[in-house]
């Protein structure tokens, strides 16, 4: 025989003994509880068939293993640890957590004894706890025992699946107590004991909301709480934390650790870029949407984004009348549009104006009053002067200086809010929305008018002389001017 032959025939019997082997080795003789691991080798529309190195085939029903929305979370290939629920028709019937599928008492029992996580629904509150169903046995949770901090909504836990351990079994399996934070202190107890050797600030981490307070909200990361501080939420100052919903999955990062203290830390603003890196985007005159967030005595604020804030004060929320109070136009919460005045990046502060409704005086026509006479409206009176209104809603004020009366005792008892005077425009700063006006400039135009109408009289009338007429028109001119 040929060198080849020798080694075709060597292979074979290597094949051969490997075999026998394996077959020596396999077993189906598994007790019921047993737990076991083996790999998928084939899966039907009802079973999944499992190879766990017994003489018979293994099965497992396929809706262990179909999620909510119909699709399936095992392939063929993959390494399965289950348990032996018994051994009928040739066939060794397995589960994947004890109460996903077929259960018995004595299954129960033997979970209990060994200390085995059943896996089971809470189906209804009952007094003092929860009433769970392990594989259509009824069992009881007591509150205390649902999870590692009692739920603020006791209702919010029915209809859903968990992991119980069996913490009492009497009578037979008629009075079965079972508690889900004997597994969550476990499960803590082993994460924690890995986190320590691992974890630190500034790793980026995933979790599960587990609860969300007024302060902030906590996250399970493997069975171990950590908290995010409602200031580490994201980069506002008015972050509501009831945007977060129990069971959703967050990315954070580390911010601190103190195992003494078992305290961890978690943000999730380090994810986020800080708005006032990209201030830039923004500039003077950009009319903007945001949301009214804090009202102060003199003005409002108002998020243009998370954690960029910008301030309208009260003299810049209405063009046409006079506010008092921010509340009469702007309440918290409220959505408003706003255009930007200024932007002080060094010291982080963006000045704006309310947009209202109705049109902007200060735009287009309003700058075409230039050295007119107008009836203004007295809304405050000062020691420095006079606040007015013109018709059109532009506020002005006009100088103790430019007043009839420059006396400071005179002027608060000679003009009072609501009168109405006859001033003079006499500038415009558009872009500051600056009026200054001038009643003494409006008797002196006044003047002007009467003496161009004088001269247009007829002035060959024979009753009058030119000369007395001026006298007495300069009578009345001083007149007004010392009343």
């Amino acid at each position: 025989m040929s060198r080849i032959d020798d080694h075709t025939e060597d292979h074979t019997n290597e094949n051969f003994e490997e075999m026998l082997e394996q077959s020596m080795n396999r077993r189906d003789d598994f007790p019921v509880g047993t737990k076991v691991e083996g790999k998928v080798v084939f899966i039907t529309s009802d079973l999944v068939f499992v190879d766990i190195s017994g003489k018979s085939e293994a099965v497992i029903g396929i809706q262990e293993f179909r999620n909510d929305d119909g699709t399936l979370s095992v392939q063929v290939g993959d390494v399965l640890q289950a348990y032996v629920v018994s051994r009928t028709g040739g066939e060794i019937h397995l589960t994947s957590s004890l109460g996903k599928g077929g259960i018995n008492p004595g299954l129960i029992q033997m979970a209990y004894r060994e200390s085995i996580p059943v896996y089971g629904t809470v189906t209804d509150t009952v007094k003092g706890g929860y009433s769970v169903s392990v594989g259509g046995v009824k069992c009881f949770c007591p509150v205390s025992q649902i999870d590692t901090r009692s739920p603020s909504d006791p209702k919010s836990m029915v209809n859903r699946a968990f992991l119980f351990k069996i913490i009492e079994y009497k009578e037979k399996g008629r009075n079965i107590i079972v508690s889900r934070t004997a597994l969550l202190d476990e499960q803590r107890r082993a994460t924690e004991e890995s986190l320590r050797q691992t974890l630190k600030a500034g790793d980026r981490i995933s979790g599960t909301v587990s609860g969300v307070r007024d302060f902030g909200v906590f996250v399970d990361i493997g069975g171990v709480e950590a908290l995010i501080p409602k200031s580490e939420l994201s980069w506002s100052r008015y972050t509501d934390t009831s945007t977060f919903k129990v069971g959703s999955k967050v990315e954070t990062v580390v911010k601190s650790v103190d195992w003494d203290k078992k305290r961890l830390t978690l943000s999730i603003r380090d994810l986020l870029p800080e708005p006032w890196e990209q201030i830039d985007k923004y500039e003077a005159g950009q009319v903007i949407p945001g949301v009214v967030v804090n009202i102060i005595k003199n003005g409002a604020f108002m998020e243009i984004e998370p954690g960029l804030d910008g301030f309208i004060h009260v003299s810049r929320m209405n063009f046409l009348k006079k506010i008092n109070r921010p509340e009469e136009v702007v309440s918290i919460g409220a959505r408003v549009n706003a255009r930007i005045t200024g932007i002080n990046a060094a010291d982080r502060k963006i000045s704006l104006e309310l947009v209202p409704d109705e049109p902007d005086p200060w735009q287009g026509a309003g700058t075409d009053i230039a050295n007119s006479v107008q009836e203004v409206t007295v809304e405050d009176v000062k020691p420095a002067g006079l606040n007015v209104r013109l018709p059109n809603g532009m506020l002005g004020f006009i100088p103790r200086g430019e007043l009839k009366t420059k006396n400071e005792a005179e002027l608060l008892k000679k003009y009072a809010e609501g009168d109405r005077i006859q001033a003079v425009v006499l500038r415009i700063e558009q872009n500051n929305r600056k009026l200054i006006l001038s009643e003494r400039e409006a008797i002196r135009v006044e003047e002007r008018s009467d003496y161009e109408n004088f001269i247009k009289k007829d002035s060959s009338s024979q009753s009058t002389s030119l000369g007395s007429l001026l006298k007495n028109k300069f009578d009345d001119i001083q007149k007004k001017m010392e009343k």
